[in-house]
């Protein structure tokens, strides 16, 4: 099978370019897996610091893989605490509100490791007691400021602030008076660098 794709195409991938096949013309983006966008966080269960990477999807999904942490140092803790998470963002309008405002919603997979976390109940725990505490699901909500910069490598910049809560205190929240609806939110703020 042949193809009308230029041999040298490949070689020269460092810039966005147009190329042309026949009567279609489509754009190469250069190393594609190069993620779209990076972030610093604070907070929201997803360890007392976390840094993450994803990328943008049709303008309106943003998937990011996050590496937080929880210790003695970062958040003052006794026992160490590694999470990792998967961060399914949706942005809720086509545009931004005032011209910066994107508000977003989504829910997380956050998977934790520490000295006492388990996927089944040890048999000392009471039956249906406990939850698993190794696997969460992480309902969020909140919005980001967003400013454009004039800079080769940075396409913007965005602080943002969320709202996220976890599937057991949810599940706590529905089956007991004693938790309320107040109570099982957890603030964080993160600084994003969107790159070309």
């Amino acid at each position: 099978m042949t193809s009308d794709v230029p041999s040298a195409w490949i070689q020269k991938m460092n810039v966005r370019r147009p190329m042309r096949f026949r009567d279609d013309t489509i754009m190469v983006k250069p190393r594609w897996f190069i993620p779209d966008h990076y972030h610093v966080q604070y907070a929201g269960n997803i360890g007392f610091m976390s840094i993450g990477a994803g990328y943008c999807v049709r303008n309106r999904y943003e998937p990011t893989l996050f590496y937080g942490l929880l210790n003695h140092t970062l958040g003052n803790s006794l026992a160490t605490v590694h999470t990792v998470s998967l961060k399914n963002s949706f942005i809720l309008t086509r545009k931004p509100i005032w011209g910066h405002l994107s508000p977003k919603a989504g829910v997380s997979v956050n998977w934790g490791y520490t000295n006492n976390t388990f996927n089944e109940l040890p048999p000392h725990y009471p039956n249906k007691y406990y939850f698993q505490n190794k696997i969460h699901v992480a309902p969020f909500w909140g919005i980001e400021w967003q400013q454009a910069l004039n800079n080769s490598h940075l396409k913007a910049m965005g602080l943002y602030i969320e709202f996220s809560t976890l599937d057991a205190y949810l599940l706590e929240f529905i089956r007991t008076r004693y938790v309320g609806f107040n109570d099982i939110w957890n603030m964080a703020v993160g600084i994003s660098f969107y790159i070309h």
